[in-house]
């Protein structure tokens, strides 16, 4: 069983690797041309320098959440699969991918043109945060149940 949950936490993180390389890539065509924007444009608007710190704290948190979820591999990795550790270290990321994706898109829905693409990958995201809380229940559950049974015994 610990191999199976092993294997499939490798995969996921092989799997976000992948994305944020992938996405990194994808984006260099933009990133090239808002900064060619940007180096022709005469002034910065305060809205646009409040984004660009909404955006970059997002990151951080991102950062933060992925280090959570490497700890909850390593927990795993030394037979600690069952504890509240891994239940609140399971929580942090999934919160953290909901509400930061929440955020994020939010800050950039105000001067996108089209709202269906600034949402559309959002909602996989936040949909994958609400799957990974989901798991932080089950485990949760699964925590206090074996709690009961060491009790009754």
């Amino acid at each position: 069983m610990k191999t199976k949950l092993n294997f499939f936490c490798i995969v996921l993180l092989i799997l976000m690797i992948v994305g944020m390389v992938m996405a990194g890539f994808a984006g260099v065509n933009d990133f090239k041309q808002g900064y060619e924007d940007g180096m022709n444009d005469s002034g910065t608007s305060a809205y646009s320098i409040i984004e660009g710190l909404i955006i970059f704290a997002c990151f951080i948190v991102y950062i933060y959440a992925f280090a959570c979820y490497v700890r909850f591999i390593l927990n795993v990795n030394h037979g600690e699969v069952f504890t509240w550790a891994n239940v609140d270290l399971l929580k942090t990321v999934g919160w953290c991918i909901v509400v930061t994706t929440t955020v994020m898109c939010t800050a950039m829905s105000f001067d996108s043109i089209n709202l269906l693409d600034t949402w559309s990958d959002a909602i996989s995201v936040i949909t994958d945060g609400i799957f990974i809380l989901i798991m932080a229940e089950a485990f949760s559950i699964g925590l206090k149940l074996k709690e009961e049974h060491d009790l009754t015994i």
